[in-house]
């Protein structure tokens, strides 16, 4: 019997989320939660690309934006990280933590959610111990072009990302439904700003939780100092999906590589094969700019699109 029910899988595609409690048990948080404490320690101390900080002085406004890393006082800067990109990166990479895909409940859910799912990178979050952040409403990877065009993408499932909690965690709000339809004029003001949507769920974790989702459910994060997340993030596609490198030089040769492969447990090698076969394209979200173009989408305006993950 698959840990995962078909019933599930239906409202994962509904609803643009679904939180499976207690995968991990006891045993696995053990093991897990040191490992990632060493991490977060590690990239406080030496800040490495992708490392992720919020901070505002305290004579900012409220709605300040976040401030350029380089105007945080150089003392506070380790406290000021919530999270890190690229957690495979030789620097980081801690096999077990990699290997989280071949636990048989991770697998059986990606499995069940997913067509031959395919790495597509790990980070780490966790709580900032300067300022506290409230992200403004977005969908991942997508321009502000394309959001009424979402809807469009294929019925198979594109992506899955998942936030595994190894402490308690309530940073998450998403609006559920909302990755197949356009934006309502209220969520539409919302986006990029940290109003309250109506029909937004905290999608609180326990220890050994974990949250699957949509990305492209219009969602945010906030996070108080008072916090004591440590989440482990995982992002998955479907092979079918063109896949767009990411990551700085020479990663992606890394995570190809038999080096790094050989190292993992046997049913988490196919996340990372699949790499090697994968057709490229330039764009992350290329099946997406096809889908709304049958339906009349211009591609000419990403030209102005600004932000968004293409």
């Amino acid at each position: 019997m698959s840990y995962i029910t078909p019933e599930q899988v239906e409202q994962f595609k509904a609803e643009g989320y679904l939180i499976l409690r207690q995968v991990f048990s006891k045993d696995d948080l053990a093991r897990l939660e040191p490992l990632a404490i060493k991490i977060r320690e590690k990239v406080r101390e030496n800040l490495y690309p992708g490392t992720r900080y919020w901070y505002r002085d305290p004579a900012d406004g409220p709605g300040t934006k976040n401030r350029k890393f380089d105007q945080i006082p150089p003392e506070l800067r380790g406290q000021a990280t919530w999270g890190v990109n690229e957690l495979p990166r030789r620097e980081l990479f801690e096999p077990e933590l990699v290997n989280v895909w071949a636990h048989p409940k991770v697998d059986a859910a990606m499995n069940a959610l997913l067509d031959q799912p395919r790495a597509w990178g790990i980070k780490m979050l966790w709580t900032p111990k300067v300022v506290g952040y409230n992200l403004g409403w977005h969908r991942d990877q997508v321009p502000e072009a394309l959001y009424d065009w979402v809807h469009y993408k294929p019925a198979a499932q594109d992506h899955v990302q998942f936030n595994a909690a190894l402490h308690e965690d309530d940073c998450f709000l998403v609006v559920p439904g909302s990755h197949r339809r356009p934006l309502t004029e209220q969520e539409w003001a919302a986006v990029r700003k940290v109003d309250d949507l109506p029909g937004q769920v905290v999608a609180a974790l326990g220890p050994g939780d974990i949250l699957f989702m949509d990305a492209h459910a219009l969602h945010r994060g906030r996070c108080s100092v008072e916090s004591d997340r440590l989440t482990l993030h995982y992002s998955a596609q479907s092979q079918w999906v063109p896949l767009k490198d990411w990551g700085h030089e020479g990663h992606m040769d890394w995570l190809r590589s038999d080096e790094f492969i050989s190292q993992l447990a046997p049913a988490a090698r196919p996340y990372y094969e699949r790499l090697r076969t994968a057709e490229r394209t330039d764009q992350s979200m290329s099946f997406l700019v096809e889908a709304a173009r049958a339906h009349g989408f211009d591609p000419a305006a990403l030209a102005t699109a600004g932000k968004g993950g293409m």
